[in-house]
């Protein structure tokens, strides 16, 4: 299943390659560079609106552009999109309420996450997309995960499910380039509650901000919504235990809840 930023990206191919236009006179055209037409066709790079109303105009599209745009405007971020969107990613800092990031997923624990809302049909291929999506960490720089308290309580497949991604989360935060926090219930005086929030850096192209989950929140590179994100982020990170009483937490909390 291809996901709505690769499907706009080979529209757009396909209504420049009709308009008889390289990707450099498109460009031109719409007051941008090449490089973020091509990132756009690829379905690397989420266009904003301004830009997709230019190309509307200069490749005379009848809203073709636009339906594929308000699909991710309205937050349809399946699996395939989300794993766009982290393709090449550099840095990733994350906020999560309720339930383990998918990059840090288990897939037992994936496949009891994802069953209450994914068709039975697609459930295979949604796992098998958010699983590959794993093998962007070993490449990240920095990734920064926050997790509310309540994640590691929440269980999703049974006992034996959620002590294995417990212990899971306690390896992944012993490799240099990963950093988990909890979020302990004490700790209330962070702006956490407004609901999930990521933001995806990269090396040469705009970073992008962005909530996961079907029908939720919404995803933007705007350069002044990012650094806000990163900073209501920043803050969140201050508020939440450190990395080294986080990992000790996680294990209490296995230890207490599911080895009894």
């Amino acid at each position: 299943m291809e996901s709505v930023a690769v499907l706009l990206g080979k529209r757009l191919r396909r209504l420049r390659d009709r308009a008889g236009l390289t990707q450099s006179d498109l460009a031109k055209a719409v007051l941008t560079n090449k490089t973020a037409i091509s990132e756009i066709e690829l379905g690397r790079q989420v266009p904003k609106l301004d830009l997709v109303q230019r190309l509307e105009a200069a490749l005379e599209a009848d809203g073709v552009l636009m339906d594929f745009y308000g699909l991710l405007s309205l937050g349809v971020q399946e699996s395939a999109v989300v794993a766009d969107v982290e393709h090449e990613a550099l840095a990733i800092t994350d906020w999560e309420s309720r339930s383990v990031p998918g990059l840090l997923q288990t897939s037992d624990y994936m496949r009891a996450n994802m069953a209450p809302s994914v068709p039975a049909e697609r459930l295979d291929a949604e796992v098998s997309i958010r699983l590959g999506r794993q093998g962007i960490l070993a490449g990240l720089l920095n990734g920064w995960f926050i997790l509310d308290e309540s994640v590691l309580r929440r269980e999703y497949g049974g006992k034996d499910v959620m002590r294995n991604q417990l212990i899971h989360l306690e390896q992944s935060a012993g490799l240099d380039n990963l950093h988990i926090q909890v979020m302990p219930f004490t700790s209330t005086r962070h702006p956490g509650g407004n609901g999930p929030l990521r933001v995806v850096e990269y090396r040469d192209k705009p970073g992008i901000w962005f909530t996961e989950g079907p029908r939720s929140g919404r995803m933007s590179d705007e350069r002044e919504e990012v650094l806000q994100v990163m900073v209501t982020l920043n803050v969140i990170r201050a508020a939440a235990l450190s990395v080294a009483e986080s990992v000790e937490f996680i294990r209490e909390i296995r230890e207490r809840l599911y080895e009894q």
